[in-house]
């Protein structure tokens, strides 16, 4: 079988988690991906680690770097930058993940490179983009999701007492920015390819990704909800998908796990009624206040009642 990206070659300067995520799925379409390493590099073996034969090997790295190929160069030496722009003739993509403005004084910048091989497709992954209040700042994927606003709505939910202070909001068990940028980058080198095949020179592209703008983006459904309230007086803040209603929510079993309950539509709520033999549930999907609380408990305790296998 030929791969969709068999024959294109992508020259990756990425590290950490977001850039080799990008380039691990270009390559396993099918690219040839070269991973640029820095050998003075502190994190480029990250753990945890699992032993293969006589060596300690990363298990991050056995995931995100497989299929991929490896060159070590100092790209601040002269001649390690002649080496690189011999690889960026034969090459049709370039990954990189240094904050704003490195690449020109390492002279690497998408100028420079486009200059040395026209065709070449350049993909900028970083947290707040090229320019902005926040262009040259570091960050990690919890600044991205904190300040897109989803931080604020990872915590747990007030429901059956109205004394109980807020919850604090919860770091996130994954990294949904650093994996969003990936992805949107991988869309848009793609993108590129395709337009690069129509364009009659066959040049390249710049492309600038924002882990920031690329997680907010993930919220459609809270700023609608957000915008609305805003233009409609008596509007609450709940979200049927935050957990404010107990027909989508997490209730713990009698065996101390857990079922998650994701139900929107009417039939599916008439649904567990019935199997639950809670027929005075049914018209109380959509509950509000005291009642609701009540749904809640009420809900609370039949999953009480069983197991999980139940």
């Amino acid at each position: 079988m030929v791969l969709p990206l068999q024959g294109i070659r992508v020259i990756d300067l990425s590290r950490m988690l977001p850039g080799p995520y990008c380039s691990m799925v270009l390559s396993d379409l099918g690219a040839e991906v070269i991973r640029v390493e820095d050998s003075k590099y502190a994190y480029s073996n990250p753990p945890p680690f699992y032993q293969k034969g006589r060596f300690r090997e990363s298990a991050f790295n056995s995931i995100l770097m497989r299929n991929k190929k490896s060159i070590t160069l100092n790209l601040k030496d002269e001649k390690a930058r002649e080496i690189f722009y011999k690889l960026i003739k034969t090459a049709d993509i370039v990954v990189e993940t240094f904050r704003p403005r490195v690449t020109h004084k390492l002279k690497i910048d998408y100028k420079t490179l486009s200059d040395i091989n026209k065709s070449i497709i350049y993909c900028s992954l970083t947290g707040y983009g090229q320019d902005g209040p926040y262009g040259g700042i570091a960050g990690h994927d919890l600044n991205y999701v904190a300040l897109c606003g989803i931080l604020d709505l990872n915590r747990e939910r007030k429901r059956f007492s109205k004394n109980e202070k807020e919850k604090p909001p919860i770091v996130p068990g994954l990294q949904v920015a650093d994996i969003g940028g990936a992805l949107n980058a991988v869309i848009g080198i793609l993108g590129a390819l395709i337009e690069r095949e129509k364009n009659l020179e066959k040049k390249g592209q710049y492309i600038d990704i924002s882990m920031l703008d690329s997680v907010f983006s993930f919220i459609p459904m809270v700023a609608a909800h957000y915008f609305s309230m805003e233009k409609n007086e008596g509007n609450t803040n709940e979200n049927i998908l935050q957990g404010d209603f107990p027909f989508y929510s997490v209730y713990k079993t009698n065996d101390e796990k857990y079922i998650s309950l994701g139900i929107v539509e009417m039939k599916f709520w008439d649904e567990l009624c019935n199997v639950l033999e809670r027929e005075d549930l049914k018209l109380k999907q959509m509950a509000q206040g005291i009642e609701r609380d009540w749904v809640f408990g009420e809900l609370k305790n039949e999953f009480l009642k069983k197991t999980q296998d139940d």
